[in-house]
């Protein structure tokens, strides 16, 4: 018996230090991010990974799929005058599978996880009023069944997710489609609240690889140049507080951004997973093991990058990103970020009674480490954070900072999540 409980013990031992030092090893054996082609996008990492096909062939809708897949868009207008600072839109075909990332409050009634799709749009808007200049988010996120609403191409990029036409409740609208092939993509996407919809072309140029675990999890970003139109149904300008505006507006413009692709397997939920940590944060309202920070960076100077970090339990289990300086990539191998208290932070309200507030940050400070020095800025976000779920929000920032002693400034997409 002795023998057994020294084998199990130096067992969880040998665990407890391959999770401690996994960037050691991960990506020799599992993860080929830091090996795959950065100037092009291969077919298979571009058209869908996970569904689930009826005897003929034919997408099945309503089968529990085996994972999801994610396509989304950012993009920054050149033109800083425009109304329209950013636009972010998706389209996914599953949820990730855990309450605090997921908006449960947001699934219709009977909805299934495993059975919705979501299209979520944040287009950061200055609007005129008599009292001066008001920020918008214009967010919209909308959880819709797959069976009905969800129409996709598995062996092509095509995929669209349809809802329901707010001016006209007895139509259905296209939400988002996302289509093409490298390096030259089409979106549209639209907030049916604020009636803005966007069409853009993008053409691909250079990739940052986040992770590649073959069966398990890929997400990779690709930057490039966006062209189209954005169009306000109701204007951006609103003379009177007490009356909706109807001065369509339509801008055309380019910009600078990012396609990013990422899908998982999700063989089940992790709610259940998560309920010891749940049980302890409710003796331990502080407690709150999991972080995820996600940039993406557009500079001025024309650099452009980002990063991902997630910690889990004190252990950061992803902490990598990429920069383009002059057309030549520079891998970041660790980031350090520090978090401000000046100004305020906001504090979101949880969802569940008693329980305290989530802290998102309006300012922080970026160390990241290259082979070639420090990169080093602080992001500032002006907008309020955007109510993506309990624990997560999307957000448009700017930033300032130094790289190789020349200082760098530009702008850029970001995402938190603290749980």
């Amino acid at each position: 018996m002795l023998a057994v409980a020294l084998v199990a013990a130096g067992l969880l031992a040998a665990a407890l230090l391959l999770f401690r030092f996994n960037n050691l090893w991960i990506y020799r054996v599992l993860d080929r991010a830091t090996r795959n082609q950065r100037d092009r996008l291969p077919t298979a990492y571009e058209i869908p990974r996970y569904y689930s096909l009826k005897p003929d062939g034919s997408v099945d809708y309503a089968a529990r799929w085996p994972g999801w897949d994610g396509w989304y868009f950012f993009v920054l207008p050149d033109d800083r005058g425009l109304p329209v600072k950013m636009i972010r839109a998706s389209l996914m075909t599953g949820l990730y599978g855990l309450e605090g990332i997921d908006n449960y409050d947001r699934l219709l009634l009977r909805l299934s996880p495993f059975a919705a799709a979501e299209a979520l749009a944040l287009i950061p808007t200055t609007v005129r009023t008599p009292a001066g200049i008001e920020k918008r988010n214009n967010f919209s996120q909308h959880y819709l069944p797959k069976r009905s609403d969800l129409r996709m191409a598995i062996s092509r990029l095509e995929t669209a997710l349809a809802g329901e036409d707010l001016s006209e409740e007895t139509k259905l609208v296209e939400y988002g489609r996302i289509e093409g092939a490298w390096p030259d993509y089409h979106f549209r996407a639209m907030n049916p609240e604020a009636e803005i919809t966007v069409d853009v072309r993008f053409h691909g140029e250079s990739l940052v690889w986040w992770a590649d675990v073959p069966g398990l999890f890929t997400y990779m970003a690709c930057f490039g140049r966006f062209e189209g139109t954005i169009h306000y149904q109701q204007g951006t300008e609103k003379p009177d507080p007490h009356q909706i505006p109807e001065h369509p507006e339509t801008y055309s413009f380019q910009g600078a951004g990012a396609f990013e692709h990422g899908f998982a397997r999700k063989p089940f939920g992790a709610n259940r997973l998560f309920l010891p940590v749940r049980l302890i944060n409710r003796i331990l309202p502080s407690f709150r093991p999991i972080r995820y920070h996600y940039e993406l960076l557009i500079g001025d100077g024309g650099h452009h990058g980002g990063f991902m970090q997630a910690a889990a339990f004190g252990v950061k289990v992803r902490d990598r990103g990429g920069l383009y300086v002059e057309g030549r990539y520079i891998p970041i191998d660790s980031v350090r970020v520090t978090y401000h208290d000046d100004p305020p932070p906001d504090q979101m309200a949880a969802h569940c009674p008693g329980r305290p507030p989530v802290t998102f940050y309006r300012r922080w400070t970026v160390e990241a480490r290259t082979g070639e020095g420090l990169l080093s800025y602080t992001g500032t976000r002006e907008w309020a954070p955007a109510p993506v779920a309990p624990n997560m929000t999307y957000y448009y920032f700017t930033y300032e900072g130094a790289f190789r002693g020349a200082a760098i400034q530009g702008r850029g997409y970001g995402e938190y999540v603290h749980i």
